[in-house]
This record gives structure tokens, sequence and C-alpha cells, in this order.
């Protein structure tokens, strides 16, 4: 017994020493061992976490049943179940849909944050009684769950609120995840907080969150919070700096408008011209094309579960990025197809949807539309602006857009193959109430570029205030300029403070 315990001690020193190669290869075939240790009591809190990180890197569905395990036994120490949860939580293999409903059931408050932090819009439900109780103990878990795809007002005004939070905790988060879909409504809050908050991580987190906000205002103030040399001071400068690039760029088109922060801008370029720096005998020069494995190979490659997991995934990345799947033999399509399509590992479900376009694998890529995993439902539904036009294909994406399950680049993404799929004209009138009414920000925006030069019934939108960003104006203005109109309310827009804006006004009057 104590010759069998000293090897398994050996073994663990090793696997920890191997941790950075284990993790950067996603090596699963130490999936096994790693999560022996992870629930091992004697296991120090550094090592637990480093072990949780590369279970998460790993993403093996193996692991699944036995974390899960752990993170359910309650007799279990919190540290551990932590750290299981954690694994889960940064993978692709974290439970979906009903299995997140039954997490929740288990009434676990360590289990309930996880599910509140990794919510879909499926879950809802689950994030808003939370949300709506600012002292509730989960209530940061929820705001992170709310951190992009849920950009309706309703979901914004509850991070803009925790601002006020009196948790410093609550506040940071809350501060971050503002970052996310920008809402103008948050600027002022964000200002005060960066400027004045108690906490100096609090006000890191607003100055970060603020180099997305494209104001002279944000400018100014990351431009007076820069001086000094407290931690502060350094994220203020960062963010004005990454700003500050975005400004200048459009010096030569809207330098009036800039005048007001034009000290703060350095002096103007002699010669803007940009060269590209093409090394010697490559100019012109196409995409290597790596060899094609036959479907034998792959099958073989991908029906292993263990070892080296990164390699076996960038041989369908090169695929993807090179020269496509193209190259597969026509009676080795659908066998592949139906061997990748149900494979147990979600990253391959989701790389295999481009080898399905290629092939016009219309039914397959239907299946993975209905995926427990999002990412792999995702990947199907873009993928479908690749295969011939399809009724069915037009049907399960307006549902998708109708159901209120999409939203943000997804949401975005997915009007975009229905319009694809759509007979010229048959959408126009979704659109056109889709623009006006939906409460989602990025399909609004898309509605309006879709419908191109058919945007007079929606110039009454650039005299409203924005929903959440300058988007829908900004599009409606460019759709303005590519059809020659030049609506009455340009003149309400001129005090925006906002470059994006002026920039697109500035293309209008050209």
């Amino acid at each position: 017994m104590e010759a069998a315990q000293c090897l398994g001690k050996d073994v663990a020193v090793r696997m920890l020493a191997e941790l950075d190669r284990i993790t950067e290869e996603q090596d699963r075939s130490a999936t096994f061992e790693l999560i022996r240790m992870l629930n091992d009591r004697g296991v120090g809190e550094a090592e637990r976490e480093q072990i949780g990180y590369a279970l998460q890197r790993l993403a093996d569905p193996r692991a699944v049943g036995p974390l899960t395990e752990i993170v359910r036994d309650r007799d279990r120490p919190d540290e551990v179940r932590r750290a299981a949860l954690w694994a889960l939580e940064g993978s692709d293999i974290f439970p979906a849909g009903p299995g997140m409903r039954n997490w929740w059931d288990l009434g676990d408050d360590l289990v309930r944050g996880c599910v509140l932090r990794q919510a879909t819009r499926r879950e809802a439900d689950l994030l808003e009684p939370v949300l709506s109780d600012p002292r509730h103990p989960l209530h940061r878990d929820a705001l992170v769950g709310i951190g992009s795809t849920f950009e309706e007002p309703h979901w914004q005004r509850f991070k803009i609120a925790a601002l006020a939070n009196p948790d410093p905790a609550v506040r940071r988060t809350a501060a971050y995840q503002l970052g996310w879909d920008e809402p103008v409504a948050a600027e002022s809050g964000l200002h005060r907080v960066a400027a004045s908050d108690s906490s100096v991580e609090v006000c890191c987190a607003a100055i970060d969150s603020l180099r997305y906000y494209s104001s002279r205002a944000t400018l100014r103030l990351l431009h007076e919070l820069a001086r000094g040399n407290d931690a502060r001071a350094m994220e203020a400068r960062t963010a004005a700096a990454g700003l500050l690039s975005d400004f200048e760029d459009e010096r030569s088109h809207i330098g009036e408008w800039l005048a007001p922060v034009a000290d703060l801008l350095g002096a103007p370029d002699v010669d803007a011209t940009t060269e590209i720096d093409t090394a010697p005998g490559q100019s012109g020069t196409p995409r290597s094309r790596f060899p094609i494995p036959s479907a034998s190979e792959l099958i073989t490659l991908y029906s292993d579960p263990d070892g080296p997991w990164e390699p076996k995934l960038a041989v369908m990345r090169r695929r993807v990025i090179g020269n496509g799947w193209d190259a597969m033999p026509e009676p080795d399509r659908h066998g592949l197809a139906a061997f990748l399509s149900g494979h147990p590992d979600p990253q391959v479900r989701a790389l295999c949807c481009w080898a399905l376009s290629s092939w016009d694998e219309v039914d397959s890529l239907l299946a993975l539309a209905h995926d427990p995993d999002e990412g792999v439902r995702q990947s199907a539904v873009y993928n479908f602006r690749f295969v011939p036009r399809s009724h069915e294909i037009a049907t399960l994406t307006w549902d998708l857009i109708a159901s209120g399950e999409v939203a943000g680049t997804r949401g975005q993404e997915t009007l975009v193959v229905c319009a694809a799929h759509t007979p010229p004209g048959d959408l126009e009138d979704r659109l056109i109430e889709l623009a006006r009414n939906d409460l989602r920000e990025d399909i609004r925006a898309e509605a309006v570029t879709l419908l191109g030069d058919r945007v007079e019934p929606l110039l009454p939108l650039l005299s409203e205030p924005p929903l959440l960003t300058w988007a829908v104006h900004i599009r409606l203005l460019d759709a303005c300029r590519s059809s020659g109109v030049r609506p009455a309310a340009v003149n309400d827009l001129q005090g925006v403070d906002n470059l994006h804006v002026a920039r697109a006004l500035a293309n209008l009057s050209r």
C-alpha cells in the first residue's frame, strides 16, 4: 500500500511538472489523472487552480461525468467542488439546456452561481429574479450572465444600476460588463465610477470599459485621469491611447468636430499613405494549401479520444482557413459528414459545419442547428449562408429570430442567413418591423443594412434617442448616403458626441 501511495505521488509530481505541455497540447491522455488530482484533498490551492485550468483547456467530453459527480457531492470540500465547476465552466463541455435546469434545481448556491454565469437567453427566467434583488448573494453572478447577448434596455438597466451597489465586487463586475454592449445610457455612470469610486479596482474596470465609448467627453476624462502614477492613472493612459488612435484616424474627415479635443491629438502625419510590407517573392502568392487527409484517416484520427487534441483540431482548422473541404472525394463525403456531425466533442461538431456547407450536407447542418451546445448551433446557422436557398432554413432562422432566442452577433448572423434563404422582397415588411420595434440592437441594425435603399419608412428613427448605441442611426445615415437621400433629422444629430456618428454625418455631406 505504501509503495502504491509513493507511486501515486510520483505520478502527481510528474503531472504537475508537465501541466504547461498538457495544457498547450490539450493532451487528453492526462484527463483522468488530472481529475484524480483535482479531487485529492492533499493538493494545494494554487496547484488545484492549475489543474482546473488544464482541464478547462482539455475540454474532454469524458470529463463531464466525473467532474459532475464531484460538483454534486456536497460532502466534498467546497474548494474541490469549486475547482471542478471551474473546469466545466471554462470549457465547451458545460451542461446546457435541461442540464443547467437540473443543476439549478439542486438548490445549491455554489452550483447556482455557476448556472447564472453560464446562462443563455433560454435561462432568462432564472436571471431575472436575482438581478431584481441588488442584495441577492448571487447578484454578481447574474450580472456576469447578462454580460453579452442580453442587449435589450431591460437588461442593461440592471448593469447600470449595479454601478451604485454597496458591494465593490458587484460594482466592478457591472463596470466591466458594460464594456460589452457599450450602452450610451451607461457612459455618465462609468464616468462617475472611473473618477471617484472608493475602490481602485472598480475605477480601473470602469476605465477599461470606457475605451470603447467613442465620445469627446470620454477622451477628455481619460486624459485627466491619466495624470499620475497610480494604478488608475496607468489604466487610463492605456485606455486613452487606444481611443486616441481612433480619433486621430478621423482627423482629415471631421476636423471641425474634433476641435474641442484638438489639444489631445498628436501631430498629423506628413504622409498618411500606408504601404503594405510584403516579403520578397511573396507578392500575390496564394495561401499554401495543406494536404487533405483521407476520410478514413480523419475517422481514425478523431475516433481516438486520447492524446494531444490541439493538433487534431488544427487539422480541421486548416481545412477552414486553407483550401477548404472541396478536395474530399464525393463518395467519401456523406459517411465522413455523419461521423463528424455525430462526434461527442462539440469542438469537432462546430468545426465540421464548414465541411457540411462545402458539401451541401444540408440535413446534417439542420440537425446541428438544434445541437445541445450553443457554439455548435451558432456554427451551423452561420454556415447555412453557403448552401443553396432553402425554405426550411428560411423558416428555421426566422423562427429563431422571432422566438427571441438569438441576439448580439448570433442574432445578426441569423438574420443575414434568413435573408439569404428568403426570396427577394418577401422579407422587406418584416425587416422594417424589426428595425422599428425590436429591442435587440444588432438585429435592428442588420435589418437596416439588409433593406439597402428601401429605408425611407425608417427615417423617423433618426430623430429618436438610441435604444442601446448609435448603431441604427449610423446604418441609416450610411443607407441615405448610398441612395442620395439627405434626411431632415440630420440637424438633430449634429450635436451628438460620438465619433462614429460624426463620421457618418461627414460622409453624408460629401
